[in-house]
């Protein structure tokens, strides 16, 4: 007969349990209770999994919900044991409001994406999903045409977070996504636009939002949808600055006001509003599609005559990829300007007395040496003619 007994050296507080084992062994184990009602719970629950796992007649869902009466029985939480698509939802609804919508939205495709793939099984346990799956998983989204970056990203960057985070939890012992190597991946070169393309560009963009759109571009690196989503109130005519917060990052950025910018600025009309957008027809558009605004800046392109050479050709699932597109203004003069050290140590002074609506004396040196970084990118020429014009 079972029976509880007290720690005889007085050590330990807990009643512990001793009773005879199926294999015949008499053993005594912590019940961890010091309530006596409680630990004859546990102990009666200890041994009636021991005995159902001797008979090899219970199935590891009998035993959980024998060990989760005797949770609640005593007052305890019960064993959680969430399916895969469960713990995709409850990671995804913990990011929400601590990520952009952005990278909520990246969060949400890989998860639909893993779920369409696991099928039925996206409603198994947590833990019974393994590398194999994974692999399996990995190879899917390779043979449906996307690139190995691409798949790096969902599977090693979007979908090993929530599994991490049941591992954290003791959901499960492993992450089968840590597990799992990362696709070998090409490196693609893509070029950067000269001053004389750019020009092209504009001319072809004259009269659109698009014109002052690839002036920023051009002066500042900055990303597509950081351009087209800025507002007057970024403009600093005063100082010669613009300052604004980039989607990626979340990163507050101050940079001089290119000359090019700062003509097209004073050929403006007045805005009454400094919260009205500075490209409105651009703003709160989608970057991808066929209505988004990267293929939008490549009509700008066909337009100008300007192209750049196919680096991949679409396949299925994936996209072709050029070597000129909006990104390339990334990697042009602007961006080699403001990523120097000494500049990068002057744009946080500059953004800290942003942030705070100061822009004073004590920085104006800071603001003068932005402004002069901003004049070693050329300025442009007057535009080309198109090839056969």
């Amino acid at each position: 007969m079972p029976c509880l007994v007290k720690d005889k050296t007085g050590r330990s507080p807990y009643w512990y349990c001793a009773y005879t084992a199926p294999d015949g062994r008499r053993l005594k184990k912590s019940t961890k209770q010091t309530d006596k009602a409680k630990a004859w719970e546990v102990c009666l629950t200890e041994i009636a999994v021991e005995s159902a796992i001797h008979s090899g007649s219970a199935t590891e869902k009998q035993l959980r919900k024998m060990i989760n009466t005797a949770l609640e029985r005593i007052g305890e939480r019960k064993l959680s044991d969430p399916s895969v698509k469960e713990q995709l939802d409850t990671w995804i609804e913990n990011k929400r409001g601590s990520v952009s919508e952005a990278t909520l939205l990246a969060y949400e495709h890989a998860r639909d994406l893993f779920a369409s793939f696991l099928g039925p099984r996206a409603e198994r346990s947590v833990r019974l999903l393994k590398k194999s799956d994974v692999v399996e998983f990995r190879q899917h989204l390779r043979k449906e045409g996307r690139t190995a970056s691409t798949v790096n990203t969902i599977v090693k960057k979007y979908l090993t977070g929530p599994f991490e985070s049941a591992r954290k939890e003791g959901l499960v012992d492993y992450n089968p996504f840590v597990a799992v190597d990362a696709l070998k991946v090409k490196k693609i070169e893509k070029d950067v636009f000269t001053p004389e393309q750019v020009a092209r560009l504009v001319k072809a963009a004259k009269g659109t939002d698009w014109e002052g759109a690839i002036l920023v571009a051009y002066g500042t690196g900055a990303r597509l949808q950081d351009v087209c989503n800025l507002r007057w109130s970024a403009v600093d005519s005063d100082n010669g600055v613009l300052t604004f917060q980039e989607r990626k990052g979340d990163k507050r950025v101050v940079v001089g006001l290119h000359p090019d910018v700062e003509d097209w600025i004073a050929n403006q009309p007045p805005i009454d509003d400094p919260e009205a957008y500075l490209f409105p027809t651009l703003a709160n558009r989608s970057g991808a599609g066929r209505n988004g605004l990267s293929k939008a800046f490549e009509r700008v392109m066909e337009r100008a005559g300007v192209s750049g050479k196919v680096l991949r050709e679409r396949d299925r699932k994936g996209r072709s990829v050029r070597s000129l597109s909006f990104h390339s203004f990334r990697h042009g003069a602007a961006t080699a300007v403001f990523n120097q050290a000494a500049l990068k140590d002057i744009t946080r002074r500059v953004t800290s007395h942003a942030a705070r609506g100061v822009v004073d004396r004590y920085i104006h040196e800071d603001i003068e040496a932005l402004k002069a970084a901003t004049q070693l990118i050329p300025r442009l020429p007057k535009a080309e003619k198109k090839p056969n014009e």
